[in-house]
């Protein structure tokens, strides 16, 4: 019995490694920083950091549709007589398809909501989920942040956070969105746009 298990476990362990392999996040930068464009204020700069490996025969040795998915926990100071609380943001961004090697996607907060919630620094809390072709990747060790190290924390950190970033949604903005959108020629990957086009306006007969 275990001449015919123990190749099947191999074979399932490679094709585990493989599609781990696709694409992994290993660290998550945030800068504040201002537009070039010469506006007040500073902006947040959240860059993930991907490390790219297509298996092998993968179509032009890229991997293709790979959707970074970023969520954000800042803790906020108490008010007086309260308790702390944690705001979320939330953004995604796919990318048409990524080279092996290093690839930087680049999330942004506008700076009205880094002044009004005072976001100076690192969030306490931080989580990156990828996907390539609709399928989910192995979340490496650098997807997370370090307040988040067992498992069932990150999956609480998804399920409520996320939940909760919906009263946030649209602040956390990826890069093609922002005047940042062509500050990194080099090192910016293109992306899948979907924004919603308008119905053609058509005469009443």
């Amino acid at each position: 019995m275990f001449r015919v298990v123990t190749p099947i476990l191999l074979v399932l362990a490679v094709l585990a490694r493989v599609q781990a392999q696709e694409a992994e996040a290993t660290a998550v930068k945030f800068t504040n920083l201002r537009a070039s464009t010469g506006a007040n204020g500073n902006w947040l700069e959240a860059d993930v950091v991907l490390n790219v490996r297509p298996p092998p025969g993968a179509v032009g040795q890229m991997v293709s549709r790979v959707r970074v998915s970023l969520l954000l926990g800042f803790e906020m100071p108490a008010v007086p007589g309260g308790e702390r609380r944690v705001e979320h943001y939330r953004a995604e961004a796919e990318c048409v398809a990524l080279e092996a090697g290093r690839a930087d996607v680049r999330f942004y907060i506008p700076p009205e909501i880094v002044k009004r919630d005072q976001l100076h620094g690192d969030p306490k809390y931080w989580g990156v989920e990828l996907t390539a072709g609709g399928r989910p990747l192995p979340s490496g060790r650098g997807a997370y942040a370090g307040s988040l190290a067992a498992a069932e924390q990150r999956r609480s950190f998804q399920s409520k956070g996320g939940q909760a970033a919906v009263l946030n949604e649209g602040l956390l903005q990826p890069q093609y969105l922002t005047p940042f959108a062509a500050e990194y020629p080099r090192a910016t990957p293109s992306f899948v746009r979907r924004e919603e086009h308008s119905a053609p306006v058509t005469a009443n007969r």
